[in-house]
């Protein structure tokens, strides 16, 4: 009953104003909506006075106060106690009174507090609104810290103090007049204008937080990225780079989002002779590269990248992209309900030291071709056709055409004995300059027969799964390696994850004949206390040598090295990863891969270990001249990085990397870390070796970000720390 009295009243004031509300029934505006648990009306003064959780709404904004005294002949609203207005868009402003006009979009306000997005938080003395849109504050501080919750007093991590402050919400932008920043409590830097996009703003034009840093190469190196928001679905970022000892490199990015697909150009270019003639005779430097990709429908999609660097050095001088290789293709792909297609070309600019760009091949046309058929209990059909056109600057061509079709069946026993039988043939043609006699073909059956055993048991914390499993493997022996060219199939790996591979290389040209027997071990401990142990080990064993393989690769003799692997996790804490190779008749260590990361917070590890051990066979593959270690094929090397929190905010991190064979740092680092809701701050140090014990290069980068006031640009320095 109290409310609808109100409302009565309400109505009786309108009606006394007759022809004011019909005035503004005339100009189309919304009424002004007026609530309130006491209202008095002075008919003399033509003055409403509202008390008592007072809100007041018009065209989506809304004034809420303890008490509000409408002036109806000036159409000024005056509120007082606990003042909040509100904004179309959510924005809340609080306030100890404010004189607004009826509309709710002009007026002046007192001590102000203004929320603009989940963290950050805008106060001032005195302020005034301007239709709307505008909100000029006097006397402002600006920060997007949480308020210290044990003394809110306390000053943040970081604020800003203006003498004023524009809230531009067309532009979507805070703009400050006189400015400084200061960092808990302590001035730090003062500024005559600053500005940043509104903190509710995703994509705002405009610079991004810089990032500066030393490189011995390089000298002091500053990065200012300066972010084009063209439109939603496009934008460009242009950074120059400004190395003290290079000069000034410009560096430009273009994206662009499709209804279909996506374009990113992106590129360099080196503005100054310090740079552009770091080579004797040369012209400029830069480099260019392009990414597209579009889905011509729902089977098919296209995509390509083309990546090119005047030289082979620019892209590592100037920390742009340590890349050994830059790749650049183009290829369309059918995606299908049993099968896939693709069909495409595929180049690479050869960056390392000592590697001829003349050996890399241009393979244009690339076909490749999968089909699978329907499991039936009868098995499984499987086709595969590929073919590749390979043409070098040295004016040497091949071309490779692969068929191959194969039958699969997969079967467990009642006493449950897994059986899984094949059959499968593969012809091969080859022409061109790297075959003997110009061209060759082959023809290559294969048949397999597996066999596996799970067992299972244990007690009430611990389950046990043991699993020996044996492979046959049954096929023709082949010509001689030279017959065919082998382009992508040379870097065989030898491990537990392939040992019952029928075809243990990599890519099309590789083919493993001949006849083989395959048997290995695994087992499985899982505790319900968390932790889990899965291991594994096996051996691959021959008729006779096998000529496919590389020497040193385990799989060159008749009866393999052994391989194997051991997976442990403790709960979230600890996780052990150990891939090994061991000699088959000494057992001695061939090659091993270790990685392990252990702890948590206040302090984590992660550890890395390889090392691989050739034969006099492979030395002249692997060695040096120079080192005598090297000819023996000998590599081993360890990698430790350590993380230590030291409080919530704190953190330090340092890394080692090291060869054990030659006895020398290659890389070593530290680095210092803050971060908070508001604040991120990063100190990294890092000094690399060329050689253990060699010559050394330095870097060192420092970045700070204030949130709201910019973000990070990308890393262009390329710490190993944050890899």
């Amino acid at each position: 009953m109290k409310a609808l009295r109100v409302l009565l009243l309400l109505s009786l004031v309108a009606g006394s104003e007759a022809a004011a509300a019909q005035s503004g029934a005339d100009t189309g505006r919304e009424p002004l909506v007026f609530q309130a648990e006491r209202i008095g009306f002075d008919r003399d003064r033509n003055i409403v006075t509202a008390e008592g959780n007072v809100e007041l709404a018009r065209e989506g904004r809304i004034l809420r106060a303890d008490r509000v005294v409408l002036d109806r002949n000036t159409g000024i609203a005056r509120a007082e106690g606990d003042v909040t207005l509100i904004e179309r868009d959510g924005e809340v402003l609080f306030a100890d009174s404010v004189e607004l006009t009826e509309d709710l979009k002009d007026g002046f306000l007192e001590r102000i507090k203004a929320r603009l997005g989940p963290n950050s938080r805008l106060a001032a003395n005195h302020g005034q609104l301007r239709g709307g849109t505008h909100a000029e504050l006097n006397r402002a501080v600006y920060s997007a810290c949480e308020p210290c919750g044990e003394d809110p007093r306390k000053a943040p991590v970081w604020q800003v103090k203006a003498e004023r402050v524009i809230h531009d919400r067309v532009e979507q932008d805070v703009t400050y007049r006189d400015a400084v920043l200061e960092m808990w409590g302590v001035p730090v830097l003062y500024t005559p204008y600053l500005s940043h996009p509104d903190p509710n703003v995703t994509r705002k034009t405009g610079f991004l937080a810089p990032s500066i840093g030393h490189e011995s190469d390089l000298g002091v190196r500053l990065e200012t990225p300066w972010f084009w928001n063209i439109a939603p679905d496009r934008d460009a970022t242009f950074t120059p780079i400004v190395a003290s000892k290079r000069g000034i490199v410009g560096v430009g990015e273009y994206r662009q989002l499709f209804d279909d697909g996506r374009l990113e150009v992106s590129g360099s270019l080196a503005a100054f002779d310090k740079v552009a003639k770091e080579r004797a005779g040369s012209g400029p430097r830069g480099h260019i590269r392009l990414k597209g990709e579009t889905h011509a429908d729902d089977d098919w999609r296209v995509r390509g990248e083309f990546y090119r660097a005047s030289d082979d050095g620019y892209l590592d001088l100037t920390g742009i992209d340590g890349a050994d290789t830059l790749p650049s293709f183009a290829e369309a792909e059918g995606f299908f309900e049993r099968a896939y297609a693709r069909i495409g070309a595929f180049d690479v600019q050869e960056l390392r030291d000592g590697v001829s760009g003349e050996m890399s091949p241009l393979a244009a046309p690339e076909l490749l071709y999968d089909w699978q058929g329907e499991p039936s209990p009868d098995g499984v059909w499987s086709m595969r056709a590929a073919g590749a056109a390979l043409h070098r600057r040295r004016e040497e061509e091949n071309q490779r055409v692969a068929l191959e079709g194969g039958w699969r069946l997969e079967h467990i026993t009642d006493g449950g004995h897994r059986l899984d039988i094949g059959a499968g043939m593969r012809g091969d043609f080859a022409h061109g300059d790297s075959v003997r006699d110009g061209r060759n073909a082959r023809l290559l059956p294969t048949a397999t027969a597996g066999w596996s055993y799970l067992l299972a048991g244990g007690e009430e914390t611990v389950h046990v799964t043991l699993e020996p499993r044996a492979q046959v493997v049954l096929g023709r022996n082949s010509a001689a390696a030279d017959d065919f060219p082998n382009e992508d199939g040379e870097a065989v790996e030898f491990e537990f994850a392939n040992l019952f591979a029928a075809n243990r290389f990599p890519g099309l040209d590789g083919v493993e004949t001949g006849q083989r027997v395959d048997y290995g071990l695994q087992i499985g401990l899982h505790s319900l206390e968390g932790w889990h142990v899965d291991a594994g080990i096996g051996q691959s064993r021959r008729r006779k040598a096998n000529r496919d393989a590389p020497a040193g690769s385990g799989l060159d003799t008749a009866v393999s090295d052994f391989v194997g692997r051991v997976d442990l996790t403790a709960g979230e804490a600890t996780a052990l990863s150990y891939q090994f190779r061991l000699d088959k008749d000494d057992l001695t260590s061939r090659q091993t891969a270790l990685s392990l990361s252990a702890g948590t917070d206040p302090l984590r590890l992660e550890a890395r270990y390889a090392k691989a051990v050739g034969n006099d066979d492979d030395a002249k593959a692997v060695g040096s001249d120079d080192d005598p270690d090297d000819a023996a094929g000998e590599r081993e090397q360890i990698d430790l990085t350590l993380h230590v929190a030291m409080d919530t905010n704190w953190s330090a991190f340092g890394r080692h990397r090291r060869d054990l064979d030659a006895g020398g740092s290659l890389l070593n680092g530290l680095g210092l870390k803050y971060e908070d809701e508001c604040l991120f701050f990063e100190a990294v140090f890092e000094r690399e070796f060329d050689t253990p014990g060699g010559d050394a290069d330095n870097r060192a980068v420092v970045r700070l970000v204030f949130r709201d006031l910019g973000s990070f640009p990308r890393n262009r320095f390329r710490n190993p720390l944050l890899r």
